[in-house]
């Protein structure tokens, strides 16, 4: 990386839907919730993944989104934050978490 290069960051959510409500959820945040989030100032990307059936029972968190961001993941979840996206009945709002991330020193 150049000196005058900041290290890329991105933003990581975990979440989780509302117990029997997974087609609901996924409904609403692949076609509702991630477009918002890409069109707020920051987002440049997002990336979703779920815990495969196999793996459910020992997973704290079934669903995972990184999102690529230009500058801060720290300016970008505030913006989020502020930015008061829809939310849906479908999410479980009391497992969500958000972690910014900060890509490490190769060197």
């Amino acid at each position: 990386m150049s000196e005058n290069a900041s290290p890329r960051q991105i933003l990581l959510a975990l979440v989780n839907p509302v117990e029997g409500r997974d087609e609901e959820f996924r409904t609403w945040y692949w076609e509702t919730h991630i477009p918002e989030v890409l069109a707020l100032p920051g987002f440049i990307s997002a990336e979703c993944f779920h815990v495969p059936a196999e793996a459910a029972e020992t997973a704290s968190h079934r669903y995972t989104t990184i999102y690529g961001v230009e500058g801060s993941a720290t300016a970008a979840m505030d913006g989020l934050f502020k930015a008061g996206v829809g939310m849906s009945p479908d999410l479980d709002l009391s497992t969500m978490v958000f972690v910014p991330l900060v890509a490490a020193d190769a060197s």
